[in-house]
C-alpha cells in the first residue's frame, strides 16, 4: 500500500474539507486522502472475522479504526512468549508435511522465543526435535544418544530426512483402518469343530451392550436359551458360529505387522481383508485392504482411500454426505474431531452380502421392510400397505423404516380438492368408466402416444391399453368388451365418458351426430352416459385413476435411471399393481372383487431394478454367457414370468421367468424432474411455487369420502390453484430469403454422383460406345433401357404440336463394379438435355432423393450394436416409375426419362411404403421406420439403392416382397457394397467395418499415383498454405491449367465425406484454392494421395458397446488462416466407438480471442448435435439419446461461458445467434464439458499435428488398419 501511496490516510490526519476558496492542490490532496481512507477501511474490514467486526465501533476514519484495533487486539510480549513456548513443547510430527518442514517450523518457534529474550540452551532445539518425532524414528534417537559426538541441528535434519525417505520406500499403499467396536468385529478367526461335541468360547456384547459375554460351557443342549443372540439380535436364539465378516483374508508380511499411531505408539495388525458395511440408507460400502486390529477401540475409515475409489463427499453443518456417481449412499455426523458414520443395525455384512463386486453374492433382502414393499408396489400409501397386512395378503411388516419418500414428493405433489359422495353400482359391469389420456412425449416403445382406461365402477378393477391415435379407441373397446363379458358371463350395461369426439361425436346445427363409438354403444344396447362440457369432475373416477397411474409412473421413473420412453411399461405395471392393492373406494382389493380370489404379491419386485436375465436362445453356444444385464419393467400377463428391458438385446424387451433381481441398489436419478402431463382436453396445470421447499414431513392426506378411489397416494398441499390460461401468441415468420450461413468460399459443396462411381474408360457419347471394344455389352445395355421404357409406358409417338420445341436427348453410360473392382454389369440411360429447360416454365424445382452420409453411418452403428440383419436392394430404372405432371416433347429416336424429376419417383415411392406401415424420419426424409410389436426395420433410400436393416428376418422378407410387388427390384441379399463403400461384418463379435480400398485404388490409378510411396500423415504441424502460394503471372497460371487439381480435390472430398475424417481438414484447406491453385497446393494434394496409398486398408469400425450413446468433440484453431486470420472449426461425433459425423470448415467471422473462436465452434457443433439428437430420437431404438448429449471442448472459458446465464461485458460483441448454445445447455439438450487437449479428437480437424499424436487421434475415431 505504501508503494501506491494508499496508506496516506494512516499517516496523515484528515485535512479540512475543500471549500470554494480552496486551491487546486488542496482539492487534489483531499481527494487522494479520501481515496486512501476508503481503501484502507475496506481492506481492514474485509480481512477480519465477522465477529470481531461487530465489536468494533463505527468510524469513518481508517486511522482511528487502526488505533482501536492496536489497543484491543495487539498481542503482548508476555502472551506471545507463552504461545511460542507452548508450541515448542507440544508440536509433534504428523507425518503429512514432511520431517524437513517440521524441523524448520520448530526452529522458527525457537528463534521467536529467543527474540522474546527467553534464555534457552543450544542443545534444546535438538532435544525438542527428537522428542517430537514418532516411534518410527527410534533408531535415529538411539543413534544420537549413543554417539559421543554432538550433532548440529543441520546434521540432525539431514539424517532424519534421509531416514524418512528410506521408510517411505518400504511402505505399502494406503489402507483403510477398521477396528473392533462391540460385537461388530470378532477378536479371533472362527475355529472349526471337527466332529466333537466340544463347546467353544465366544466373544460378543451382552444384552446390556458394552462388556463382553461368553456362552456358558456348562449349558446343556436341552436347556432353552432366554437371552439375546449376539449376531441376529433375536430373543431366545443363539448362533454357534459367527458368519464371516471379512473375506479374502491375508496375513500381513513382516513389514506390515504394525501401524504407527500419532503419538508414536504402534499396534499390531492381525490380517488384511475386505469389509462390507451396510449404511443407514441400506447401501453397501465395500472397503478393500482393511487392516484388522483387535487392540483398537474405534473403527476408522480413511476419507482419502474412499476418494481414490471414486466416492465423493460434501462436508458442512457438522455433517458429511457420501455420494457414489452423484447418488447419496450414506452420511455421518461430527462427533468430537471425527465424523461418526451412520450404519444400519448389523452393519457388517457377511460374504454373501456383497452387492457391487463381481463374483460375490448379493445382500439378503429384508422382506419385512415396509419401504421395500412401498417401492415394489409402485409407491402406494402407508394406509394401503397396512390394509394389505390386515387382510393377510402381506405378512407383518416393519413400519419403523417407513418415512417421507422423496420420490413420492416428486411424483405426487398436488393441491387439495374437496369432493362429494356419489352413488355406487351394486355389481360388476353395471357401469364402466373410460377416458383417453395423452398425447404423451416421448412416445412409448411401439410408437404409442395415448392410453385408454376402462374401470369397473363396482370393483374398481381397471384395464389400460396403449394406443397410437384416439381413433383406435373403438377397436380397443370391442376387444375389452368381448373379453370381460366372456370372463364374467354378463354384459356391460352402461359406459360413462366425457364428450370427446372419439366417444360422443359432435353436436352442430343439425343436432347430435354420434361418432363410431357412440353408434356401437347404441347398436349393442349399452347405456351411454356423458359428462357435461367443461366438467371433467363428473367423470372423476377415471380422471383420478389416470392421475394416480401417471403419479406412479413418475415415481417409478424417478426411482430408476431408465429413460422416459419406457412410460408404457411402467403404466402397465402401475395398472397391475392398483388392481392387486386396496382402494379406499372398496372394502376389498379390486382383484378380489373382480375374480373372487385373494391376490398374491410374493412375485412383486421393484420396478426398474437391475436384473440378470436368462433369455431363451436355442442358438446360443456353449461358452456364451448365460445371462444378459437388464432392468425389470413389468409382469407378463397370461404367463408366469416378467418383462425386462435389456438395451444390448436385439428386441430390447424380453420376457423370461429366469432372472436374479438386485432390488437393494440405490438407483435414484437425482436430475429427474417430473413433468406435468395433461390428462384430457380440460386439464388444468397446477403450478408449484419454485421458492417453496417443504422441510417438514408432509402427510398423506386422507379424504373423508369413501367412494373416491385413489387419492390416498397423493401428497397434497393447501395453496390456491391458479387456473389462468395463457393464450398462445402466433409467432411472426420472416419472409425474407435466407442466405446460407457459410458461403462457397469456405466450404466445398460436392455433387457426390460425380465422383462416387466415375470410370475414366466409360464412353461419353453414343459414337464412342459403338466404336469401343465393349460395343456388344453397351448395345445390350441400351436395349434393356429401351425395353424398360416401353414396359413402363414412358413415351409414345405423336405429332409435334405447333409452337412447341422439342428437347434433345443423349445416352449416359456407366460401368457398375463390385467391391473388388470387378465389372458387374454395363448400364445405359437415355436422358433429355435438361439444361435446355427453364425453371418455372419447364419445371418448378429440383430434388435429389438421397439420405445423408451421417444418417447412413448412424444406421451402420446401430446395426453393429444390435446385430441387425442388413440387406440391399436395387430399383431397376427408378425414374421410370414416376408419373409426370407436365407434357414433355423430345426429339426422336425414342422417349425420355427426365433429369430433374427425381421428386416424382420419390413421391411415388413415399406414397407406397407409407401405405404399408412405414413412417419417414422427420429429419432425414429418405430414412423410413416400420415397427411391428417388438420388431422393427429401417429403410435407407439413396436414389435407386435401398438398404434394409431389421431385427426380424420375417419382417425383412415381408418388406422385400412388398417392394418387389410395386417396383421392379433386384434383391442383392446381404449388403456388402454400396455407394463405393464396402461393408464387412463380424457378427460374432458385434463389429461392422466400412472402407473404400477399391475407390482409393481407382483414384490413385486415375491420377497416376498408384505406385507412389506412402507418407504417415496428410498434413503435419507447421504446414501452412496461403494465397501467396497461388500463381502470380500468366506463365504460372498456364502451367497449373494442365494439372487436374480440382478433380483430385473432388475425388478426395468423396472419400472424406464417406469414411475418412482423418483427411477432412487438409481437403477443406485445399478446397479454398480451387479457383487459382499453386504448385505448393498441388504438392499438398499429392501428399494426401500418398497418405491414402499407405492407409487404403484403414476401416471405419463400429463395435457393440455396453451403452449405445453419442459423444461429441469440438475444437477451433484460432486465426489459423494466414490470408484473413479467420479460425477453423472442427467437430466429430462418436457412436459405437466409431465416428458417425464430422466437419472441418473455416468460420464465417473473424474472432478476436481464442475463447470466442472456441465458442463459435461450440455453436456449430451444437447445431449439428441437435440435428443428430432429433434424427436418432426418431429412430426409436437408442435410449440414451433422451439424456443430454455430451459435447467436449478443450477451452475452459468457452465451457464456462456456455453454462453462464449472466451477460458478460467482454462478450457483448458475440453475435446473438451464438447464444443458441446457452439456450440448448439450459434446456438440458446439450451438456458441454471441458476436456484436456490431449484427448480432444477434433484436433486433427482444425490443424496439423505431430505424427504420433495424429495417429493416436485417428485410431480413437474408429479408423483402424485391417
Amino acid at each position: 500500500m505504501t508503494l501506491h501511496n494508499l496508506d496516506l490516510a494512516l499517516r496523515v490526519n484528515e485535512p479540512s474539507k475543500p471549500t470554494n476558496m480552496s486551491s487546486t492542490d488542496e482539492r487534489s490532496f483531499y481527494e487522494k486522502w479520501e481515496h486512501s481512507n476508503r481503501s484502507c477501511l475496506m481492506v481492514m474490514k474485509y480481512t477480519m472475522d465477522k465477529f470481531i467486526k461487530e465489536c468494533v465501533p463505527k468510524t469513518e476514519s481508517a486511522k482511528e479504526f487502526l488505533e482501536y484495533m492496536k489497543v484491543n487486539y495487539t498481542k503482548t510480549d508476555k502472551s506471545e512468549m507463552t504461545t511460542y513456548l507452548k508450541l515448542l513443547t507440544t508440536t509433534m510430527y504428523d507425518g503429512v508435511s514432511g520431517v524437513r518442514d517440521h524441523i524448520i517450523k520448530l526452529k522458527h518457534y525457537f528463534n521467536k522465543a529467543n527474540e522474546m529474550k527467553v534464555e534457552l540452551s543450544e542443545k534444546f532445539p535438538k532435544w525438542l526435535v527428537l522428542e517430537s518425532l514418532p516411534a518410527s524414528f527410534d533408531t535415529v534417537k538411539l543413534t544420537c544418544n549413543a554417539l559421543k559426538q554432538e550433532w548440529t541441528l543441520e546434521e540432525l535434519m539431514s539424517i532424519v530426512v534421509q531416514h524418512e525417505v528410506l521408510m517411505k520406500k518400504n511402505e505399502t499403499h494406503s489402507i483403510a483402518l477398521l477396528t473392533n467396536q462391540g460385537s461388530n468385529i470378532k477378536k479371533k478367526p472362527p475355529h472349526k469343530n471337527f466332529g466333537g461335541s466340544k463347546q467353544f468360547k465366544r466373544r460378543g456384547n451382552s444384552s446390556q451392550g458394552g462388556s463382553s459375554a461368553s456362552a456358558s460351557s456348562n449349558a446343556t443342549k436341552n436347556e432353552k436359551f432366554k437371552g439375546k443372540c449376539n449376531f441376529c439380535h433375536k430373543i431366545g436364539h443363539k448362533q454357534r458360529r459367527r458368519r464371516k465378516e471379512m473375506t479374502k483374508k491375508m496375513r500381513p508380511s513382516k513389514h506390515e505387522e504394525f501401524v504407527y499411531m500419532g503419538d508414536g505408539s504402534k499396534v499390531k495388525i492381525d490380517f488384511f481383508g475386505m469389509i462390507k458395511l451396510r449404511l443407514a440408507t441400506e447401501s453397501l460400502l465395500l472397503l478393500h485392504d482393511v487392516a484388522y486390529i483387535p487392540s483398537l477401540r474405534r473403527n476408522l475409515v480413511s476419507v482419502s482411500t474412499l476418494d481414490r475409489q471414486g466416492y465423493s463427499f460434501h462436508f458442512g453443518g457438522g455433517k458429511v454426505d457420501i455420494f457414489s456417481n452423484s447418488v447419496l449412499i450414506g452420511n455421518g455426523v461430527l462427533f468430537g474431531n471425527l465424523y461418526n458414520l451412520s450404519l444400519h443395525h448389523g452393519s457388517l455384512c457377511d460374504s454373501s452380502s456383497v452387492n457391487s463386486v463381481v463374483g460375490c453374492k448379493r445382500a439378503r433382502m429384508n422382506l419385512s421392510s415396509s419401504m421395500l414393499w412401498h417401492k415394489r408396489l409402485g409407491h402406494i400409501s402407508r394406509q394401503r400397505l397396512e390394509r394389505l397386512v390386515r387382510d393377510g395378503v402381506l405378512f407383518n411388516l416393519d413400519f419403523s423404516d417407513f418415512e417421507t419418500c422423496v420420490v413420492c414428493l416428486k411424483g405426487k405433489m398436488t393441491a387439495k380438492i374437496r369432493r362429494e359422495k356419489i352413488d355406487r353400482c351394486g355389481s360388476t359391469l353395471d357401469l364402466i368408466h373410460t377416458d383417453i389420456c395423452g398425447h404423451l412425449t416421448p412416445t412409448a416403445l411401439g410408437g404409442y402416444k395415448y392410453f385408454i382406461t376402462f374401470i369397473d365402477d363396482f370393483s374398481r378393477y381397471g384395464y389400460v391399453e396403449l394406443i397410437h391415435e384416439k381413433s383406435d379407441s373403438l377397436n380397443v373397446f370391442k376387444a375389452f368388451k368381448a373379453k370381460v363379458e366372456l370372463q364374467l358371463g354378463k354384459p356391460i350395461k352402461a359406459v360413462k365418458s366425457d364428450r370427446g369426439g372419439e366417444y360422443y361425436g359432435r353436436y352442430d346445427k343439425t343436432g347430435w351426430n354420434p361418432g363410431l363409438f357412440a353408434k356401437f354403444l347404441l347398436e349393442c344396447g349399452i347405456d351411454a352416459r356423458y359428462t357435461m362440457p367443461g366438467t371433467p369432475q363428473q367423470n372423476g373416477v377415471v380422471e383420478r385413476r389416470n392421475r394416480t397411474l401417471l403419479d406412479i409412473v413418475r415415481c417409478m421413473l424417478s426411482n430408476s435411471s431408465l429413460s422416459e420412453f419406457l412410460w408404457g411399461e411402467a403404466l402397465r405395471t402401475a395398472t397391475y399393481i392398483l388392481n392387486q392393492v386396496p382402494s379406499k373406494s372398496v372394502p376389498k382389493t379390486p382383484y378380489e372383487l373382480w375374480s373372487g380370489k385373494k391376490p398374491s404379491l410374493h412375485h412383486f419386485h421393484v420396478w426398474g431394478c437391475k436384473a440378470e436375465v436368462r433369455p431363451y436362445n436355442p442358438q446360443s453356444k456353449k461358452l456364451d454367457p448365460k445371462t444378459i444385464s437388464g432392468f425389470f419393467v413389468g409382469y407378463c400377463i397370461g404367463s408366469r414370468g416378467s418383462r425386462f428391458y435389456c438395451p444390448s438385446h436385439t428386441t430390447r424387451i424380453i420376457e423370461s421367468d429366469r432372472a436374479v433381481y438386485f432390488e437393494d441398489e440405490v438407483n435414484i436419478d437425482s436430475n429427474f424432474v417430473p413433468r406435468e402431463i395433461p390428462f384430457g382436453e380440460e386439464h388444468v396445470v397446477i403450478p408449484f411455487p419454485t421458492s417453496y421447499v417443504p422441510n417438514v414431513d408432509i402427510p398423506i392426506v386422507q379424504q373423508p369420502d369413501t367412494n373416491q378411489g385413489e387419492h390416498g397416494d397423493q401428497v397434497e398441499l393447501d395453496f390456491p390453484v391458479d387456473d389462468t390460461v395463457v393464450d398462445e401468441i402466433a409467432l411472426r415468420r420472416s419472409q425474407r430469403v435466407r442466405q446460407p450461413a457459410i458461403s462457397d468460399d469456405y466450404m466445398i459443396y460436392l455433387q457426390e454422383h460425380e465422383y462416387d462411381g466415375y470410370d475414366a474408360s466409360d464412353p461419353v457419347t453414343y459414337q464412342e460406345a459403338i466404336h469401343c471394344p465393349q460395343f456388344t455389352s453397351w448395345k445390350e445395355a441400351m436395349d434393356d433401357e429401351m425395353n424398360s421404357m416401353y414396359m413402363n409406358g414412358v413415351w409414345y409417338l405423336v405429332e409435334l404440336p405447333q409452337g412447341c420445341k422439342p428437347v434433345g436427348c443423349k445416352w449416359v453410360f456407366k460401368t457398375k463394379r463390385d467391391s473388388s473392382g470387378r465389372i458387374e454389369r454395363y448400364k445405359a440411360r437415355l436422358v433429355v438435355k435438361g439444361y435446355s429447360q427453364r425453371e418455372g416454365i419447364d419445371f418448378k424445382e429440383t430434388f435429389s432423393p438421397v439420405s445423408t452420409k451421417d444418417s447412413f453411418r448412424v444406421i451402420m452403428a446401430i446395426v453393429a450394436h444390435f446385430d441387425l440383419e442388413l440387406h440391399q436392394m436395387d430399383v431397376k430404372t427408378a425414374f421410370l416409375n414416376d408419373d409426370l405432371d407436365e407434357d414433355m416433347y423430345m426429339e426422336q429416336p425414342t422417349g425420355f426419362t427426365e433429369v430433374g424429376k427425381e421428386d416424382l419417383w420419390y413421391l411415388k415411392f413415399d406414397r407406397i411404403i407409407t401405405q404399408n406401415g412405414f413412417k419417414e424420419n422427420t429429419v432425414d426424409k429418405c430414412i423410413y421406420l416400420r415397427v411391428s410389436g417388438s420388431s422393427y426395420i429401417f429403410l435407407i433410400l439413396y436414389v435407386d439403392d435401398i438398404l434394409l436393416a431389421s431385427n426380424d428376418s420375417d419382417l425383412l422378407i415381408e418388406t422385400k416382397y412388398m417392394l418387389s410387388t410395386h417396383f421392379d427390384m433386384k434383391d442383392l441379399d446381404e449388403a456388402s457394397y454400396v455407394l463405393s463403400i464396402k461393408i464387412l461384418r463380424d457378427r460374432a463379435n458385434g463389429v461392422l467395418k466400412l472402407f473404400q480400398r477399391t475407390y482409393i485404388e481407382k483414384i490413385l490409378k486415375r491420377f497416376n499415383m498408384h505406385n507412389c510411396s506412402s507418407t504417415k500423415a496428410p498434413i503435419v504441424k507447421g504446414d501452412k498454405f496461403s494465397k501467396a502460394q497461388c500463381p502470380q503471372n500468366d506463365d504460372e497460371r498456364e502451367e497449373m491449367r494442365t494439372i487436374p487439381y480440382s478433380s483430385v480435390v473432388g475425388s478426395l472430398m468423396y472419400a472424406q465425406v464417406c469414411t475418412r475424417p482423418n483427411i477432412a481438414f487438409v481437403v477443406g484447406v485445399l478446397g479454398r484454392y480451387l479457383s487459382n491453385p499453386g504448385s505448393q497446393h498441388w504438392k499438398a494434394a499429392k501428399k494426401v494421395l500418398r497418405y491414402l496409398q499407405g492407409t487404403k486398408d484403414f476401416m471405419l469400425t463400429y463395435r457393440r458397446t455396453n451403452i449405445l450413446d453419442v459423444v461429441g468433440f469440438c475444437d477451433a484453431d484460432f486465426a489459423g488462416c494466414i490470408d484473413d486470420k479467420k479460425s477453423t472449426t472442427g467437430y466429430i461425433f462418436i457412436m459405437a466407438r466409431g465416428a458417425v459425423s464430422w466437419k472441418s470448415v473455416k468460420q464465417i467471422l473473424t474472432t478476436s480471442s481464442t475463447m470466442e473462436a472456441e465458442y463459435v465452434a461450440c455453436y456449430e457443433a451444437c447445431c449439428h448435435a441437435i440435428w443428430m439428437r432429433n434424427f436418432i430420437s426418431a429412430l426409436g431404438v437408442v435410449d440414451s439419446i433422451s439424456r443430454p448429449l455430451k459435447l467436449f471442448c478443450d477451452n475452459s472459458a468457452a465451457v464456462a461461458f456456455s453454462k453462464n446465464t449472466r451477460s458478460i461485458f467482454r462478450s457483448k460483441h458475440i453475435d446473438v445467434k451464438f447464444y443458441f448454445v446457452k439456450e440448448k445447455v439450459a434446456e438440458s439438450l446439450i451438456d458441454i464439458e471441458h476436456m484436456s487437449t490431449k484427448g480432444m479428437l477434433a484436433d486433427p480437424l482444425t490443424k496439423g499435428l505431430p505424427i504420433v499424436v495424429f495417429q493416436e487421434h485417428v485410431s480413437q475415431m474408429g479408423l483402424l488398419e485391417a
